[in-house]
């Protein structure tokens, strides 16, 4: 049996990937090896740059503003624009308007909702740290009257190693790191545990994703691929990714401001942040063992930030909107409990498998 070519849908995917630069307004403190040892999940630390002693938050909310224009807006709607802006550059002030209104009218139907900046963080970390194209712009969707407002927060993909990997997202603000990881835990086993939500989200990639920006034969391969009932020979792997986007307190650490190094107070904070790796990665194992999940098939990416109610501000602030009326500050303890693994072998870990079958 001779082995199909893929090339064009890795060319394919490559050409869905956005520019990103999300590097220069992140640091990565750890990260953990595809071939790691130990039960896992693969985990990594970011935190924010900073200017001296200050850690630049105003910057990373200004910059997840900016790539709102493509996470918020379906791939043709994109190209389109650009088009059109290439004729006439006045377009553009259409642009910051449409990436707006998506964001307002999803407030609108989702007046408790919280953590749309970590999705835009999510996006912008999976583009860059695993490289994988976004697949979906869920943003547009959750605004739609047809849409359930429950779902994934993103979908990405990568062709790697003979198969297609599928990146399934969730998003939280936190006010702990162990908050966090427990949030995402519980929402990665609903997602699992729930078979026609799990196919809808391949229908919704497949019916209304940015695959449909692509020319033929690369679209119809890449639909293939996503095709679950359709082509089940097909080789894929799916994984479950976790951005965190949390309160440190570890920010209130500060070294005295002195005439030296000017990058002294990023490197110490770098260093103290780093030595949380191996208890944020039990951290998450515990919460994913016990929902059930296969914490092999995960990961995690926690985010530093001072205060992620400060970081919400900003962003609606570079967006030049008021804050949404009603969105009240995340709340909730901001200590992180000891990350105990727990050794009890009763959790059965099958949400993982019968969801892939």
């Amino acid at each position: 049996m001779s082995v199909p070519d893929v090339s064009p849908l890795i060319a394919a995917l490559q050409a869905l990937l956005n520019p990103s630069k999300v590097d220069e307004h992140l640091v990565c403190a750890g990260a953990d090896a595809s071939d790691a040892p130990g039960e896992g999940p693969r985990t990594f630390l970011l935190h924010v740059r900073f200017n001296e002693d200050l850690p630049k938050i105003e910057d990373l909310a200004r910059y997840l503003w900016e790539q709102c224009f493509y996470y918020a807006l379906p791939r043709r709607r994109q190209l389109a624009l650009k088009k059109e802006a290439e004729k006439d550059p006045s377009v553009m002030l259409r642009v910051g308007k449409a990436a707006r209104d998506a964001f307002i009218a999803f407030n609108e139907k989702n007046p408790s909702r919280a953590s749309e900046v970590a999705e835009v963080l999510a996006y912008c970390v999976v583009q860059h740290y695993l490289g994988a194209s976004q697949i979906v712009a869920k943003m547009g969707l959750k605004t739609s009257s047809n849409m359930p407002v429950h779902g994934l927060d993103g979908v990405h993909a990568k062709y790697e190693n003979g198969a297609l990997t599928i990146y399934f997202l969730e998003a939280k603000l936190a006010k702990s790191a162990n908050g966090g990881a427990k949030d995402y835990a519980e929402s990665a086993s609903n997602f699992l545990s729930n078979r026609s939500q799990y196919l809808r989200e391949y229908q919704i990639v497949s019916e209304l994703g940015n695959l449909d920006a692509l020319e033929e034969p690369e679209r119809q391969l890449a639909l293939d691929h996503f095709d679950i009932l359709g082509k089940p020979k097909l080789h894929r792997r799916e994984r479950y990714i976790g951005i965190i986007c949390y309160s440190e307190k570890k920010y209130e650490d500060k070294l005295t401001v002195t005439d030296g190094p000017v990058d002294a107070h990023e490197k110490h904070f770098t260093a103290t942040y780093t030595a949380k790796h191996g208890h944020h990665r039990a951290a998450a194992l515990k919460h994913l063992k016990n929902n059930g999940a296969t914490p092999r098939k995960c990961m995690v990416f926690y985010v530093a930030v001072p205060d992620v109610n400060a970081l919400r501000k900003s962003f609606y602030q570079e967006m030049g909107v008021p804050l949404p009326a009603g969105m009240e500050d995340l709340d909730g303890t901001d200590e992180d409990e000891p990350a105990e693994v727990d050794q009890l072998e009763a959790v059965v870990t099958v949400a993982l498998e019968e969801a892939s079958t």
